[in-house]
């Protein structure tokens, strides 16, 4: 099994981290879709608007979106869960969407926009995973990353990184 499959079964124990969480996570809807569809509408570019904490870390947010795999007949394997990954920018490399936190939007509508934006999917935004901080790998600045799950309800056709992100699902077990 090659491609992003291949490389995530090398790592079971970090799949089977992240499942075991989602798992665990009740649903909540931050936001009407409509809201959502007109904030990824219009481009935001630059920094203006970019929240950064009190050490002058960069707010990041994103999702882990998932999905329920289903069966043959339709219906939904609820103990089968995958998660959704895409590629960087440079075509290196496997992450989760996320991305800047600006001033006129709630955390949970930042990590729905940059999912939409990068991923190209639509869904239930869950509770919060957990934080951390990084260094960037294009700058020596510092980020405060903060991560949601996602259960994802529609994938788009199109999406505004279509162009330059590749998605797949992976899961947690090798298919025959």
């Amino acid at each position: 099994m090659g491609g992003i499959s291949g490389f995530l079964m090398k790592f079971p124990s970090l799949i089977h981290f992240l499942l075991s969480l989602l798992e665990k996570i009740p649903a909540r809807l931050p936001m009407p879709i409509e809201k959502l569809v007109s904030r990824v509408s219009y481009p935001r570019t630059g920094r203006h608007l970019q929240r950064y904490n009190n050490r002058g870390f960069r707010l990041v947010v994103g999702c882990i979106p998932y999905r329920y795999r289903e069966s043959e007949d339709g219906k939904s394997i609820e103990e089968a869960i995958e998660v959704l990954v895409i590629n960087a920018q440079n075509g290196k490399g496997i992450l989760f969407p996320k991305g800047g936190w600006e001033k006129d939007e709630s955390m949970e509508e930042a990590a729905i926009r940059e999912t939409v934006e990068e991923a190209g999917v639509v869904g239930v935004i869950e509770c919060k995973l957990g934080k951390w901080c990084y260094k960037s790998k294009r700058q020596s600045i510092y980020h405060e990353g903060h991560m949601f799950g996602l259960l994802v309800k529609q994938e788009l056709d199109g999406w505004p990184e279509k162009n330059i992100r590749k998605r797949e699902w992976v899961c947690d077990s090798v298919e025959s």
